[in-house]
């Protein structure tokens, strides 16, 4: 079984219908079912945008429970979805690859993440690389418009640009990198490339299961 949900927007035309982008089970955390803009801000394209994490049974997204989690920062890699595959959503044209961002490391506390929710604006300033980190887009072959998933882990991105690339096919891991706190999957539809011009797009999924489960604890 996987904890998925379904964003449906009738009355709205244009859309791109997607895989999700993993095959085990993960939690959606935000998502534009619940509210639009689902990040709270149209920039970058995000209105539509999802984010998902792996939890356990505790409703938490780390194995690791511990002073650091109230009050400092924490390793990715003892997050359940740290260098989980990531897998296209869609099939059609890589457009645009970037690999080079270092994984943070986490902050899931307030007390931790002041330090870092202080620099935000300096981030949206800088633009979208600050932001997205590391990141695969990928030009939808049957809407046309653009697919992307950020936040990847450094150097694990498996796809080049120009590649055609079919819906399934792993694209690269789980990471940290860009405007994140802690490990987590991204997936946004856009109406096109550049991240300071494009408008979000209704991004459905199809060929899930979903489950009841447990609300994450010291998660964002």
């Amino acid at each position: 079984m996987q904890s998925k949900e379904r964003y449906l927007h009738n009355a709205v035309r244009d859309n791109v219908t997607a895989i999700l982008p993993f095959n085990d089970e993960w939690f959606v955390t935000a998502t534009p079912a619940k509210k639009v803009p689902s990040h709270g801000t149209n920039l970058f394209g995000l209105t539509y945008a999802y984010d998902f994490i792996q939890i356990d049974q505790r409703g938490l997204s780390s194995h690791d429970l511990s002073w650091r989690t109230l009050l400092s920062s924490e390793d990715p890699h003892a997050f359940y979805c740290f260098d989980r595959p990531v897998l296209a959503p869609v099939s059609g044209k890589i457009v645009a690859v970037y690999h080079d961002a270092p994984d943070n490391v986490v902050r899931r506390s307030l007390p931790a993440g002041l330090p870092y929710m202080l620099q935000q604006a300096k981030r949206v300033a800088i633009g979208p690389k600050e932001i997205a980190g590391n990141y695969v887009m990928i030009q939808d072959a049957e809407s046309h418009y653009f697919v992307v998933i950020v936040h990847l882990k450094q150097q694990s991105i498996s796809c080049r640009l120009g590649d055609d690339i079919k819906a399934g096919t792993e694209i690269g891991r789980c990471g940290n990198s860009g405007n994140s706190s802690q490990p987590h999957i991204h997936i946004q539809a856009m109406d096109q490339s550049d991240f300071h011009l494009a408008k979000g797009i209704p991004l459905y999924f199809t060929d899930y299961l979903e489950k009841k489960t447990l609300v994450p604890k010291q998660n964002e």
